[in-house]
């Protein structure tokens, strides 16, 4: 190989290796919230809900899973939904889980399951 393509071979993968750690590099001292949605049968299964903390709002249907990575420190969690069996239903927010109050440290994981219920609130989360 010529010295010229040696060396900006050597360039490229210097910085190639430089953008994947710096790309990852935002995750360092953040808390790891992970929030899965069992898969059921009927309505509920294709009812969509949503992850509502920090700056997050992120839909879950059955089957589905996600993982966010949020500052330390306090965070408000909740849970909404649109009202069950009502496909007019349009306020993403008609259903709300209890807000669950988190105080977060650096590198902090934490798991969360997220369950439609047929009552007053079609979502909850459970948390470890």
């Amino acid at each position: 190989m010529p010295p010229m393509k040696k060396s900006l071979l050597c360039v490229f993968l210097t910085l190639a290796c430089s953008a994947s750690v710096a790309a990852q590099s935002w995750r360092m001292n953040r808390a790891r919230l992970c929030f899965v949605r069992p898969e059921d049968n009927g309505a509920m299964n294709i009812l969509q809900s949503w992850v509502r903390v920090a700056d997050y709002d992120v839909p879950l249907i059955g089957g589905q899973a996600v993982c966010l990575y949020v500052e330390p420190g306090s965070s408000d969690l909740i849970v909404t939904s649109r009202i069950p069996y009502r496909p007019d239903s349009t306020d993403e927010e008609a259903c709300k889980s209890a807000q669950l109050k988190l105080k977060l440290t650096p590198d902090e994981n934490r798991n969360f399951t997220i369950w439609p219920t047929s009552r007053e609130a079609p979502t909850r989360a459970a948390g470890e």
